[in-house]
């Protein structure tokens, strides 16, 4: 079980609030001294494909994101990953003079939903298996004290195996020239290995119902990523968390839809709570036997 000083506080994390002092931006931006004549024009391109920000912009090689109590812990988990070498993430540029976080923008496909074949090959979703492993491995010396994290895709369960992405799933995968990248970095938190990969599995594999793959494809693609990944260190219950995941994001948006809460209010009229409600009962019926096809076990 995890301390839990080291989840940091996600209910405060999961309301906006301003980040940084005009003494601590003006020294961020100076930081960004090689990006400040794009950061000056603001010459804006709306990103489209985000379920929970409308806001996200690119305006030349930067994205410009809004921020939130738990941007300076995503920011220090970055640039972690950049100074040991790991070239799986956006790197981070700074906040600029609205206050947003500036990011690279990263050139390539996004998989989903118009490149879902970048994935179908066993050789390719391995690949995005060892992508995974090798970001848990790299954030493994990260230490998350004293910072606070989003919860809004955070594990409930208190416990902390891995510094979770939270949200690794095909529309936050993009095919680069540099190979994979994992891009929206704002869910992450730390959290138990087996609730990050189990986000992967559900669209990766994928696990919908209308995938149009039978029990035997389902259960040699997940046992697939997950040797890509190192199958003896993927939790049996891998499938079974998949599961939960899909309750507890149709919970969420039942839960704080209901409550107007944004973007859950969108989320909920948009007809989200009956994909994940649906896809929990799909999961629920077939992870036993996805599981024993898998791994072998029940």
């Amino acid at each position: 079980m995890a301390n839990p000083s080291l989840l940091g506080d996600r209910e405060a994390a999961d309301c906006p609030a301003p980040l940084f002092p005009p003494a601590a931006r003006t020294a961020i931006l100076l930081s960004m001294e090689p990006y400040l004549s794009e950061l000056t024009q603001e010459d804006a391109v709306v990103l489209e494909g985000g379920k929970t920000h409308s806001s996200v912009v690119k305006v030349g090689s930067t994205v410009r994101r809004p921020t939130g109590p738990w941007t300076i812990g995503v920011h220090a988990l970055l640039r972690h990953l950049e100074v040991r070498g790991w070239r799986g993430a956006p790197r981070v540029l700074g906040i600029d003079s609205q206050g947003r976080e500036v990011l690279t923008y990263v050139t390539g496909e996004v998989v989903w939903p118009h490149h879902i074949d970048l994935v179908g090959t066993d050789d390719a979703l391995a690949s995005v298996g060892r992508h995974v492993r090798t970001y848990h491995d790299v954030a493994q010396d990260f230490n998350p004290r004293g910072f606070a994290w989003s919860n809004r895709g955070c594990d409930p369960s208190g416990v902390a195996d891995v510094m979770c992405h939270n949200d690794l799933a095909a529309w936050n995968l993009v095919l680069s020239i540099d190979g994979w990248v994992f891009i929206d970095w704002d869910l992450a938190a730390p959290g138990r290995r087996a609730w990050d990969i189990a986000w992967a599995l559900l669209s990766l594999v994928p696990f919908r119902p209308d995938s149009g793959l039978d029990d035997e494809c389902v259960a040699r693609r997940i046992r697939v990523f997950c040797e890509g990944y190192g199958i003896d260190d993927v939790p049996r219950d891998v499938v079974h968390v998949a599961r939960e995941r899909s309750a507890h994001e149709a919970d969420r948006i039942r839960t704080l839809g209901a409550a107007g809460k944004q973007p859950y209010d969108r989320l909920l009229a948009e007809g989200h709570y009956d994909v994940w409600s649906l896809l929990e009962t799909h999961i629920s019926r077939r992870a036993q036997e996805w599981t024993a096809k898998a791994f072998g076990v029940c």
